[in-house]
């Protein structure tokens, strides 16, 4: 029977291997083709424009071997831990109602009748 080490993870893995589905944030640039960064779309990933121009996105390794084979620099900024959602930043209904009426005051709307 295998002994785990005392450099492994809870399920085993070696300490400094990535778990499976590791999500990086990273830069989408047009790279040397000047790929069409509104093509980044197509990949239906979750992505935000980059302040420097490119496209933010969070992906898997085989999405970064995706946009790289289609003519993309990608800039990988770090790794995003895979863990569930911290409760203390879900919006309740009526908290994301309050937010969005505070956005919109002001803005003529069609009441319902």
């Amino acid at each position: 029977m295998a002994r785990q080490s005392n450099d492994a993870d809870a399920v085993g893995r070696p300490s400094g291997v990535p778990p499976e589905g590791e999500r990086f944030e990273a830069t989408v640039h047009p790279g040397e083709r000047e790929a069409a960064l509104a093509r980044v779309a197509d990949l239906d990933l979750d992505r935000v424009p980059d302040p420097q121009g490119g496209v933010r996105v969070v992906v898997n390794a085989d999405d970064l071997a995706e946009l790289v084979r289609r003519g993309y620099e990608v800039r990988v900024v770090r790794t995003v831990p895979i863990a569930p959602v911290d409760p203390a930043l879900v919006a309740s209904d009526e908290e994301a109602e309050r937010w969005l009426e505070d956005r919109i005051a002001g803005i003529p709307r069609e009441e319902e009748g």
